[in-house]
């Protein structure tokens, strides 16, 4: 048997026990109840036994060495002291990298890191350091049995009972592993190798090809001829480990069928997929639509329209499901940040307690993946530049352990994600000085807005701090995460109070792949506005237009609102006026007109990348095809107004 198939399995579960490992710490850490040690002792086990499993001999003496400290603290023999926390965090943070290291192929020798890691956690429980330095061959044994170094398909066991003079007979065993077994996939072909081994395999059901599946429960059946007693082969079955019942049965009984999971496990590039297959249907459904729409009115078969009518709905409800499957929560982002915080405060002495709200959340898992760095970054800077010191706080009357939050929630089509400490808050005259010395901002302007300082901070290479540090000081941050949200279609915002704190706002589509969007000309050209974004459209009144300090607005409902003309913002000659149209949209809480020469209609567009000239002003966030075959560029709202 191949076990490189599972080496990715391996990696998936071990992070997710990684990050109960961290969580429970982190909690440990905090609030100091021993009942975290439990959590930590299960998911420490669990990894061992994976790595053991799949010979990944590194990552199981390390997980032993861990449990076997963990242990001791569980009974009361080792204080859970701050030495020792630190200690696991060190060990958790070293299982991490072993894990990544065995699935590269890389975990066959014990680095000089882990093996002073190792001595520390001897030390920390007083057993004698026992640690192995020399290359191990993988697959080198299963749960401490010795194993040769091939494919466990071709595993010899030598079997210590006996044989039998019975002549071969048909038996049928139905095995069922353990609930809390790792790897069942890996276990039950332990299982069949062992059978194999002392039988003819005549039939396995559920098939050995689907034991790799999320719907695999652990049960199976096998049917095969032998010449062995029922006991012989059970203890023979059993010596693979983590097998909670055998059952004999008839060979005229058939099996019981089985209760599947509910959940399934699928690579991420089989979504990718199908969702750039469900965007080329909607493309070609567009097209069915609109060349059917054209066959009817010259009197064509009503029929094809029906037909039409019925293949577009049942696309749409396709697009929505495979939509929907792409949906996680953020908390899946948000979990990874915990031990983040922790790890930059202690580092710049700071205290902060770190709160998430909103996990459950859901956001397109490609969207998600990509806002992680955005986050990281206004995180660093809120516990770099945001939350004062211990000390600075109880001189200011404020709690000497500061607060930072980190929320999620759905703001009409949008998810809006939120990083809000209660520290200082941003200085607008220290940034005003430097940025004029940069020659950022005029010299008669005297005070910054929230939207002119997030313009100043976003700016490459622009810092106020005066020295450069492991956290900042190159001044990048808020410019990166700003290209990174409007990249992705969104907007960033600021609110800061001098005193009392500052909170980034960031407003993201919820999927990136299939978006509503009007459908507007301006000249010969069609584009697509977010619809996301759109408030309302209605025509143009030019009484209703005027200049205000050199801006041109338009008065509608009483409200004065800045006007853009599109045609005169792309470079295009100047037009008439008569028959054009105001599209109102709203980014980042402010309003704008936006006047163009038609409106065609709302449709769902297909997001294609959209690679502009190499520093040349962002108009565009990305590209779609329409119904006739055409293409069209999709505004960025954001970088517009």
């Amino acid at each position: 048997m191949d076990l490189a198939k599972y080496a990715e399995l391996f990696r998936t579960e071990s992070r997710e026990h990684l990050a109960e490992i961290d969580t429970a710490l982190l909690s440990l850490e905090r609030d100091g109840d021993a009942a975290h040690i439990a959590v930590l002792f299960r998911s420490t086990h669990t990894i061992k036994g994976m790595a053991a499993s799949m010979g990944y001999s590194g990552v199981e003496q390390l997980s032993h060495a861990l449990e076997t400290l963990l242990d001791v603290m569980r009974v009361g023999a080792r204080a859970h002291d701050p030495d020792a926390i630190a200690l696991l965090f060190d060990g958790s943070d070293a299982l991490s990298q072993s894990v990544n290291d065995a699935v590269a192929g890389r975990g066959s020798m014990l680095s000089p890191a882990v093996v002073a890691l190792l001595e520390r956690l001897s030390s920390a429980v007083d057993l004698p350091t026992a640690v192995q330095t020399v290359a191990v061959p993988d697959n080198n044994h299963i749960f401490g049995a010795p194993m040769l170094p091939q494919d466990f398909g071709n595993l010899e066991l030598r079997d210590t009972v006996e044989q039998q003079d019975t002549s071969i007979a048909e038996k049928i065993v139905e095995i069922r592993l353990a609930p809390d077994a790792s790897l069942k996939g890996v276990r039950a072909l332990m299982v069949l190798a062992r059978i194999e081994a002392i039988s003819t395999v005549r039939s396995i059901v559920p098939p050995q090809h689907t034991w790799n599946d999320d719907t695999f429960d652990g049960t199976f059946t096998i049917a095969f001829g032998t010449s062995k007693a029922d006991d012989a082969i059970e203890s023979s079955i059993r010596g693979a480990g983590d097998v909670a019942r055998v059952t004999f049965r008839a060979a005229t009984v058939a099996r019981s069928e089985r209760e599947t999971l509910r959940h399934v496990r699928i690579d991420l590039r089989r979504l990718d997929t199908l969702l750039d297959l469900v965007g080329e249907l909607v493309i070609t459904r567009d097209r069915l639509v609109r060349t059917a729409d054209g066959l009817t009115e010259n009197g064509a078969d009503r029929v094809l329209a029906g037909v039409v009518h019925d293949t577009s709905r049942l696309v749409s409800a396709l697009q929505e499901e495979v939509l929907r499957t792409r949906m996680v929560p953020v908390g899946q982002v948000f979990d990874r940040f915990p031990r983040l915080v922790r790890d930059v405060a202690r580092d710049l002495g700071k205290d902060i307690t770190f709160v998430t709200e909103g996990r459950e959340i859901e956001l397109d898992r490609s969207l998600l993946d990509a806002i992680g760095d955005p986050i990281v970054h206004l995180l660093r800077n809120a516990i770099d530049h945001g939350v004062e010191s211990p000390d600075t706080r109880r001189r200011a009357g404020k709690h000497p352990k500061g607060r930072l939050i980190l929320r999620a929630a759905r703001d009409r089509a949008a998810v809006v994600v939120q990083v809000e400490d209660d520290g200082g808050g941003i200085n607008r005259d220290a940034v005003l000085k430097r940025a004029q010395s940069q020659g950022l901002v005029d010299a008669d302007i005297t005070t910054l807005s929230d939207e002119a300082l997030l313009k100043v901070l976003s700016k490459s290479g622009f810092s106020t701090a005066a020295a450069v540090t492991s956290i900042s000081g190159r001044g990048v941050g808020i410019d990166v995460v700003a290209s990174r949200v409007r990249a992705l279609g969104g907007a960033l915002e600021l609110q800061s109070v001098l005193g009392r704190g500052t909170m980034f706002t960031l407003r993201l589509p919820v999927t990136l792949a299939i978006v509503r969007a009007l459908l507007v000309r301006i000249g010969t050209e069609t584009y697509a506005l977010p619809a996301a974004h759109v408030i309302e459209a209605l025509e143009y009144d030019p009484s209703a237009v005027a200049t205000l300090r050199g801006q041109e607005t338009v008065t509608l409902r009483d409200d004065v609102v800045p006007l853009l003309r599109l045609r005169s913002r792309f470079g295009l000659d100047a037009h008439s006026d008569e028959g054009t149209h105001l599209v109102m949209v709203e980014t980042g809480g402010h309003y704008t007109a936006l006047q163009v020469d038609s409106l065609i209609g709302q449709q769902d567009v297909v997001v294609k990348p959209y690679d502009g000239v190499h520093g040349a002003e962002t108009l565009f966030t990305g590209a779609t095809i329409l119904g006739d075959g055409t293409p069209a560029l999709i505004v960025d709202l954001g970088g517009l107004t």
